[in-house]
């Protein structure tokens, strides 16, 4: 199981998107929604009008399905992440295309149509994930820059310099909405918003 990327998965999973073929820069979120961590991230997006890629949870879609109508209603592109967040999901083909489906409908159900696209948890995959998604007409997204936001003895600066790191057209940055980022994602993302646009990025979502 490949649970940490590098250039050499890039070049050995050409098929899984890393860079968007664009000149804007797609800032993406995972795990969530969260009740906390979620809202903060909207208020972010939208006072920068900007519109994000979250990759969610089906778990968490069932307990907080009003967030995933607001996600619909408000423009902004849902993918999955499985329906529980589990390394051990890459193991399975058919337990990856569970998750997929069983997701796919917990968000339809919120009336929002889910763009196939799908990024495993942790960004763990075997090559059962990649059949499995296949199979269903999903595209793996991974990313450019994981940006960190998750790790606790980060400050805010690190976090948003990582970010910042491999900066170009393209780029697919990694943010979460969970409990680990509730109490900062907002500032991190307000600062790493205006940073990218003093560089002349603009912002897309992935569809």
């Amino acid at each position: 199981m490949i649970a940490h990327t590098g250039s050499l998965h890039r070049f050995l999973f050409p098929s899984f998107v890393w860079r968007m073929n664009s000149p804007d820069i797609f800032l993406t979120f995972d795990d969530g929604p969260h009740p906390t961590a979620t809202p903060e991230v909207l208020k972010v997006l939208n006072t920068a009008r900007i519109k994000g890629t979250f990759f969610l949870t089906g778990s968490n879609a069932v307990r907080y399905s009003s967030l995933v109508t607001e996600l619909g209603t408000e423009g902004h592109c849902v993918g999955v992440h499985a329906f529980n967040h589990s390394r051990a999901l890459a193991f399975s083909r058919a337990a990856t295309r569970n998750e997929i489906l069983r997701t796919e409908e917990v968000i339809s159900s919120a009336g929002v149509n889910p763009v196939k696209i799908f990024r495993p948890p942790f960004g763990a995959f075997t090559w059962n994930t990649v059949s499995a998604a296949r199979s269903l007409q999903y595209r793996i997204i991974m990313w450019t820059t994981l940006t960190g936001d998750f790790r606790p003895s980060w400050s805010d600066e690190k976090i948003t310099s990582t970010a910042l790191s491999k900066l170009s057209a393209g780029a697919i940055l990694v943010f979460h909405d969970n409990e680990s980022t509730k109490s900062r994602i907002a500032g991190v993302l307000t600062d790493t918003i205006a940073r990218i646009k003093d560089h002349g990025f603009n912002f897309q979502a992935i569809e």
